[in-house]
């Protein structure tokens, strides 16, 4: 376990697998209207992409819920067409305003 803080002074720890080395659980705090909360990220079924280990499973939990991201492929530096980030075009509705 790793245990530091973020740029803004609120606590974060790191959990590491003792053989693998890799990132396991990620505990971190933020401030909100009714206090400090905390949210807690587990990563898990790492896989090599392009020579280096991604975790293909996030589980995060908070106080009110949790969330889980569980990835069938990752690609790394893939070409991505620059018309993808052009700013969508103004709706008829909204041009009409």
């Amino acid at each position: 376990m790793l245990q530091g803080a973020t740029a803004s002074g609120l606590p974060v720890k790191l959990y590491f697998d003792f053989e693998s080395g890799l990132l396991v659980r990620q505990i971190r705090f933020v401030e909100a209207v009714l206090g400090r909360n905390m949210i807690q990220v587990d990563y898990d079924d790492y896989r090599d992409v392009a020579g280096v280990k991604m975790p293909f499973k996030w589980t995060w939990a908070w106080q009110s819920g949790q969330g889980r991201i569980e990835l069938s492929d990752v690609q790394a530096n893939v070409p991505v067409d620059a018309a993808r980030f052009a700013r969508p075009a103004a709706s008829t509705a909204a041009a009409a305003r």
